[in-house]
């Protein structure tokens, strides 16, 4: 585990913006990768070949990098062919996030690892479930992620990040990362209390717009 890109108790940072978003450029969030890291993080969560790259040039963090990709017929969207892999590797990134939920994927999962593994880079493995989660594993992930839990037919959504599936895929044995609605200290402490390997905090640090909305709709019902 220590020779893992990602050490335990990390928090890593999503700088991602959503689509539509005023911040959807490739300068504004390298911009803010660089002001999140001059805050001390270690490691970041970006999205895009092109962001990756740039923000490669400027900093010494970890980047666990994806891709995001809507295609016909598929809702699995998060880096699914090794084309991206290889550009993703090629800009930069130590590690490469992989929708590994088990709903149809447009290439194997399984050579979708072999893929990362010839390009050098670690796999976090976004799951949705306790199924999903064994299976990454035995593919050979090697952090697994709560990301999709939630988004998919598999649970329900949690308000706040999905704790019961974090512990479960703990137990499985494999560096497990807290990923999904964050929102502050608290839920990070919790999730290293309960042995998370690591958790990812987005919006709630990166989302102007998400923290204003939280912001308004918090002391409106008070």
């Amino acid at each position: 585990m220590a020779n893992l890109a990602v050490e335990p108790r990390t928090v890593i940072i999503s700088v991602q913006a959503v689509p539509r978003s005023n911040l959807a450029s490739v300068e504004i969030l390298h911009r803010i990768a660089l002001d999140v890291v001059a805050g001390g993080a270690t490691a970041l969560r970006l999205a895009g070949v092109d962001v990756i790259a740039e923000v490669r040039k400027s900093v010494k963090a970890t980047i666990l990098g994806i891709s995001k990709i809507e295609r016909p017929g598929f809702k699995a969207r998060i880096t699914q062919s090794r084309e991206e892999i290889c550009k993703l590797a090629a800009a930069g990134a130590q590690i490469v996030g992989i929708d590994s939920t088990l709903r149809a994927h447009p290439e194997p999962l399984k050579e979708l690892y072999k893929c990362a593994r010839e390009n050098q880079v670690e796999v976090l493995a976004d799951i949705d479930n306790l199924p999903s989660a064994r299976a990454a594993i035995d593919l050979g992930a090697d952090y697994v992620a709560t990301t999709m839990a939630g988004y998919t037919d598999s649970r329900p959504i949690t308000a706040g990040p999905d704790f019961e599936l974090l512990t479960h895929v703990i137990d499985l044995g494999k560096p497990t990362v807290l990923e999904g609605r964050v929102r502050g200290s608290g839920d990070v402490t919790r999730a290293f209390e309960i042995g998370a390997h690591a958790v990812v905090v987005g919006r709630s640090v990166t989302s102007p717009r998400d923290i204003t909305e939280v912001l308004l709709r918090d002391s409106s019902s008070r």
